[in-house]
């Protein structure tokens, strides 16, 4: 995964709580009223967003962490160290 392809994960996250928190946030939904159908729409449409977002943001973490393991293993089985990703210090 790249750091755009997990930037657009993190932005597609972000959106979603946008739209969720938008209608009260900006006051187009009175307060004590009855939800609008926009404001149903809005805050649906947000949350699947933001599922989606988290979903994926753990996907990818999951994703690293099994690479992070394959490394490890396979250092393990040649006597070496595990490979350090490019820009962290040991």
């Amino acid at each position: 995964m790249t750091r755009a392809g997990f930037t657009m994960i993190v932005l597609i996250f972000l959106a979603g709580l946008w739209l969720v928190a938008a209608p009260f946030a900006a006051r187009f939904q009175p307060p004590h009223a009855a939800w609008t159908g926009i404001t149903r729409t809005d805050v649906v449409l947000g949350a699947v967003l933001a599922v989606t977002g988290l979903g994926g943001v753990l996907a990818v973490i999951a994703a690293r962490v099994r690479e992070m393991y394959a490394d490890a293993a396979s250092a393990a089985a040649r006597g070496g160290t595990p490979r350090t990703p490019p820009g962290h210090a040991r």
